[in-house]
């Protein structure tokens, strides 16, 4: 999936470069290795955690609420928005002052389980997508944020024993890897694309199933292969999960499917084994949301292997050799 570029501007109208949509962030590295903790936190203009949690409580506990509920607390819920925030000089005569010139992305993080909620956020040093994870508590300023501020590992560690986590993204400035490395299953997803609660409901449920199907996700036999499920609710919205075991987990993104033209299907069908890295994709589901010819052409057109699985197959996706 080729990577969009825009420019973004912060504070004192310093100009940043950032790269995004594929998850893929190829960002441009900084002399500077950390970003500045405090503008992170409260201090970005309301482009920071707590302008997140600010704007984002509501939505959060009634969300994450649902999936407490309808996984009867084995699935995980978070929120996540990423922005730039000023990294520190290291050296110089500016040492230990903010550089706007060389921004660093952040990403903050709200987590609702069945006690409470939590926020947290992360970093890269040196903005470097594939460097060191980099956090830091800050003293409050100001009012206190409406939800408590935590480390990172905090809610990830809390998130571990969990069957999938649902991420819901509000801008599309992610790096997957730092999901890849936190998260055990979990898939990424448009906030706002899961259309109601009744939903979650039925995406949970068609999901546990899917899992059922694995005799165990860490499989050394499933490192080249790669999964698109379908899935209609009983609303009558569709979803489409594309996933790849990454770290012997499965790793993915959900997205509602409304096709108005076919070169919406063909599209769809580009963008997901764009990211998929399997030389075997399993299509999982009982629908195939009139996109079976335009799967087959493309994985025949690059020497994938498909292999259909209905959802009430008995076989285990390990037991294929």
């Amino acid at each position: 999936m080729p990577l969009l570029k825009s420019m973004n501007t912060i504070g004192f109208a310093a100009l940043v470069l950032l790269c995004t949509t594929s998850g893929n962030l190829n960002a441009q590295l900084m002399h500077n290795q950390y970003p500045c903790a405090e503008c992170a936190v409260g201090d970005n203009n309301g482009n920071d955690l707590k302008g997140f949690i600010i704007r984002n409580k509501r939505d959060l506990y009634e969300k994450g609420d649902n999936v407490n509920a309808a996984s009867g607390n084995t699935w995980g819920y978070m929120q996540i928005r990423s922005a730039t925030v000023p990294s520190v000089n290291k050296s110089g005569e500016k040492k230990g002052e903010m550089n706007y010139a060389e921004s660093i992305m952040a990403t903050y993080a709200l987590y609702k389980s069945k006690n409470g909620a939590q926020a947290t956020w992360w970093a890269r040093e040196t903005n470097n997508p594939k460097g060191p994870l980099t956090s830091k508590m800050v003293k409050e300023q100001g009012d206190a944020p409406e939800i408590p501020i935590v480390r990172y590992e905090t809610i990830t560690n809390d998130l571990t024993p969990k069957a999938f986590t649902i991420v819901e993204y509000s801008n599309n400035l992610f790096n997957e890897r730092d999901y890849d490395v936190l998260l055990k299953n979990y898939f990424l997803v448009e906030n706002g694309a899961i259309k109601s609660s009744d939903d979650y409901k039925s995406i949970i449920s068609f999901y546990n199933d899917f899992l059922k199907k694995f005799t165990y996700v860490d499989d050394p036999i499933l490192g080249k292969r790669s999964f698109i499920t379908m899935h209609t609710t009983p609303a009558g919205n569709k979803y489409i999960g594309y996933f790849n075991i990454v770290n012997d987990k499965l790793a993915g993104r959900l997205e509602a499917v409304n096709f108005e033209y076919q070169k919406d299907k063909e599209t769809l069908v580009k963008k997901m084994f764009a990211k998929l890295t399997g030389s075997m994709v399993y299509v999982y589901g009982d629908d195939n949301f009139d996109l079976e010819k335009p799967i087959v052409m493309y994985a025949r057109e690059h020497e994938i292997k498909l292999k259909r699985r209905h959802t009430n197959t008995t076989k285990k996706f390990n037991e294929d050799k």
